[in-house]
């Protein structure tokens, strides 16, 4: 009967979630009339906000928080959050992002707002899940947080830039074609080696050597796509400009962010 009573607060918020996700793009559409990112950003509008609602109500004093706080944080909000986190990965490469009628502005615009929004509302719930005594499973899940949290970040990043790049220089916003563009090439091995200049620098001066070997694999992924793809499909300023930025950093990081010894033990971190 308690799995019951339980499953029933599960299901009654799960339906919430997706109807006034699903009302919610409807009428953000019909109020904007222009603009398919509007409708796209509504649906995960009402579940975030919803999480976000119930992660703040750290000493619930009515019904139905009250008694089933734990519950709430745990079994039904982790299945949104997953929700949330497919959506993101969806919605940052199968759609431009266009904020018609407002203009583009990288990172300040819809999409880009709505996906750090959802990273927010996810770091405050898993904080405040730990705080609870979540379930097992839950538990485990958590731990492995950092690493796709990392992923996802370079993945939303990679999104920023190819949207940028679509809207500024007329990149039409499809595979193939940011496939053979050499300005997406070029911009491509320049961004993940700043990526990785600011992953080794940081590490360095934290002494985080798991990231600092995540830094180095990316700059080798850049190093091997200079040589396999930049030197046979990209030619000109765009080849020069690709080299000379990727050599530059380079020896940035070999002069300021060379492997971090490991941390002594006691050592605070």
């Amino acid at each position: 009967m308690k799995a019951i009573v339980l499953g029933s607060h599960c299901v009654a918020l799960w339906l919430l979630a997706i109807v006034a996700g699903w009302e919610c793009a409807w009428q953000i559409d019909a109020a904007v009339g222009e603009g398919r990112i509007w409708a796209d950003i509504g649906r995960p509008l009402v579940p975030a906000l919803l999480a976000a609602w119930i992660v703040a109500r750290s000493q619930p004093k009515r019904w139905p928080l009250q008694p089933h706080l734990p519950l709430y944080l745990s079994h039904a909000l982790a299945p949104i959050m997953l929700a949330l986190w497919f959506w993101v990965l969806f919605i940052n490469f199968a759609r431009n992002g266009d904020p018609a009628p407002l203009p583009y502005v990288p990172l300040l615009n819809p999409l880009d707002l709505s996906i750090a929004l959802i990273g927010v509302i996810y770091l405050s719930w898993q904080r405040a899940v730990q705080r609870n005594d979540p379930p097992e499973y839950i538990g485990r899940a958590l731990e492995f947080a950092p690493v796709w949290l990392g992923a996802t970040a370079f993945l939303w990043a990679n999104g920023v830039l190819l949207r940028s790049l679509h809207h500024y220089a007329d990149i039409p916003f499809r595979l193939d074609a940011m496939l053979r563009s050499t300005l997406v090439q070029t911009a491509f091995s320049v961004f993940w080696s700043l990526l990785a200049l600011g992953a080794m620098v940081f590490s360095n001066r934290k002494r985080i050597r798991s990231l600092w070997v995540c830094g180095a694999v990316l700059l080798a992924v850049v190093v091997f796509k200079l040589f396999i793809v930049d030197l046979s499909k990209i030619s000109g300023i765009e080849r020069i400009v690709s080299f000379l930025g990727v050599g530059v950093l380079l020896l940035v990081i070999g002069y300021f962010a060379p492997v971090p010894p490991p941390r002594k033990e006691g050592e605070p971190k």
